[in-house]
């Protein structure tokens, strides 16, 4: 998960009901003057998509009670997607044995905030000369790759037909009483001086507004948005073995009315320096492994790392990709009381709003939800525009940052248990597990900060969880330990093969994923799980010695 603790403050857009449509029509006009053109040409495009996305952003933050700093961000970026060849087989195409040196050119290119189409037309004809000049001499490239290498595995089509949409999406207004913000980050952040033990802290909203226009030869025409605000506080301080200890919560919404009010947010604050100072003091945990338990948002992103990724559809076409799951579609990959969807239209689960909601992919493609797993049993890949086999068609997922190609991406992924039992059931379960397996403790992990994990095949194929809060559990009934310094590591069939059981507890983990389409917004929604054996290693730590000098302002 990427957390943004830079400062950028807002005065947010006009207040408005829905998205202008202006730049559509200018995009429009464009599009059309430079197929117009390209079409005359001897290897004119067949496939040419324009997309601006404008992004107004605000963060408002307080420290140890004082005001830290508002500052502003507006900006608007260009992505020209364009396609010679054939669909089936285009510049896109992925060279063989190339690595990085293949990576077709991509012009980032930022617009201009005010709407003049004159200025919009030009900067689009200059930039769309060169996109198309870079994909001429990839798809020179991408031909000759296909006559010298060896028969590809996966024969599909680079792109699919997809029915053009044409919709305006209405984006609830947005403004911010800056003045109130400052009083309440003030008064909130002033709680971590009562904490000598925490070194930096600090309080913050950040309220962003994105608005996007997309349009394509194809007769797409879409003007949507998104409203999404985060209230954060962390605090972080250094452990006597020069081991940095950060605790970070937060709370996501599409509106300040979704927001905690002071006095909830009085209570994240305190219970974020509670827990830093806690885990000062606790031990380390030396390399392990034995039974656990995941709990929800750590379940979350456990499957978010070593499934999600793996379920993305580019990941089966590529050669240089594990295919973990590739060859296993109608087969068993997880117990049976388990179902894995991916529904992007969801927007809450209980009164938690989920990060990963979107109308239409990058596309232009709508959202579907798409049944990944049924009853342990793999059935789907989530898909993009470029089709692989036996799966020729889009389900609404190639997702992008401004700026980058879009890929097949993760939304909300949902990890369903059809046979559950009540946590303390699980824990119990976790016991009888310790003394079965004969092993001095068992683990559970309470909460975590993010992960990563590698899918390729010149690297193992992986994963790191980073937990934040961990407690050793004892068969003999002695008090859990609070203890840190571990990080969750594994393969993924093997670890899937070892989950026992879940809990009826379903919790949300909202984030930011970053793979080759840069950062999206996502969730990942699953119940506790014991999981019959786990491995943690030790966790990277730095070497420096805790301040020695006592905070400012602690008496």
């Amino acid at each position: 998960m990427l957390s943004l603790l830079f400062a950028l403050p807002l005065s947010l857009p006009p207040e408005t009901s829905e998205v202008p449509t202006e730049p559509l029509s200018d995009l429009q006009s464009a599009l059309g003057a430079a197929m117009a053109q390209l079409q005359r040409l001897p290897d004119p495009p067949y496939y040419l998509a324009y997309a601006v996305t404008e992004t107004d952003q605000l963060t408002l933050q307080g420290t140890n009670g004082s005001f830290a700093g508002n500052e502003r961000s507006r900006g608007r970026v260009v992505d020209i997607d364009l396609r010679v060849g054939s669909m089936k087989l285009d510049n896109t195409h992925k060279i063989r044995d190339a690595a990085w040196f293949s990576e077709p050119e991509r012009p980032g290119v930022r617009a201009p905030i005010a709407d003049d189409p004159a200025l919009l037309r030009n900067l689009l004809l200059r930039y769309t000369d060169d996109v198309y000049r870079s994909a001429l001499r990839q798809l020179i490239k991408v031909r000759s790759n296909d006559v010298v290498k060896v028969e590809r595995e996966d024969l599909s089509d680079d792109f699919s037909v997809a029915t053009p949409v044409q919709d305006v999406v209405a984006l609830p207004p947005l403004s911010v009483d800056e003045d109130a913000w400052k009083a309440t980050l003030r008064q909130v952040s002033a709680i971590y001086l009562q904490y000598p033990a925490v070194q930096d802290s600090a309080v913050e909203i950040t309220v962003q507004q994105e608005r996007r226009w997309l349009v394509s030869n194809e007769g797409a025409r879409i003007a949507d948005g998104r409203n999404h605000l985060r209230l954060a506080t962390w605090g972080t301080a250094i452990a006597a073995d020069g081991m940095e200890v950060q605790v970070y919560d937060y709370v996501d919404g599409p509106s300040l009315e979704k927001m905690p009010d002071p006095k909830a947010i009085e209570a994240m604050v305190h219970g974020v320096a509670q827990r830093v100072t806690a885990l000062l003091s606790a031990p380390l945990v030396e390399p392990y492994d034995g039974p656990a338990i995941l709990r929800g948002r750590a379940a979350g992103v456990f499957f978010h790392e070593i499934f999600g990724h793996r379920i993305e559809g580019h990941r089966q076409k590529d050669e240089d990709e594990g295919q973990t799951f590739t060859s296993r579609v109608g087969q068993a990959i997880l117990p049976t009381f388990l179902s894995v969807y991916d529904d992007p239209t969801l927007q809450n689960v209980g009164t938690v709003d989920l990060n990963g909601t979107y109308r239409y992919d990058d596309e232009g493609v709508p959202a579907q939800r798409v049944p990944l797993v049924e009853h342990g049993v793999l059935r789907n890949f989530l898909m993009g525009r470029a089709p692989v086999a036996n799966f020729p068609t889009s389900n609404g997922h190639a997702r992008r940052q401004p700026g980058f190609a879009p890929v097949p991406r993760q939304g909300n992924l949902l990890i369903q248990a059809e046979t559950s039992v009540p946590y303390s059931k699980l824990r119990e379960m976790l016991i009888v597990e310790i003394r079965k397996q004969k092993k001095p403790f068992g683990l559970i992990f309470d909460d975590i900060s993010g992960g990563f994990t590698f899918t390729g095949r010149s690297t193992p194929n992986a994963f790191s969880v980073q937990p934040v809060t961990v407690w050793k559990v004892f068969a003999d009934g002695r008090p859990d330990q609070l203890v840190r310094g571990v990080d969750l590591i594994g393969t993924p069939l093997t670890t899937f093969s070892r989950i026992l059981a879940a809990g009826d507890d379903p919790e949300v983990f909202n984030g930011m994923c970053g793979a080759e389409s840069g950062w999206v917004p996502v969730s990942a929604i699953a119940p506790s799980l014991l999981i019959q054996q786990v491995e943690v290693q030790r966790q990277d730590k730095m070497s420096d010695r805790p301040p020695l000098l006592p905070p400012p302002g602690v008496r």
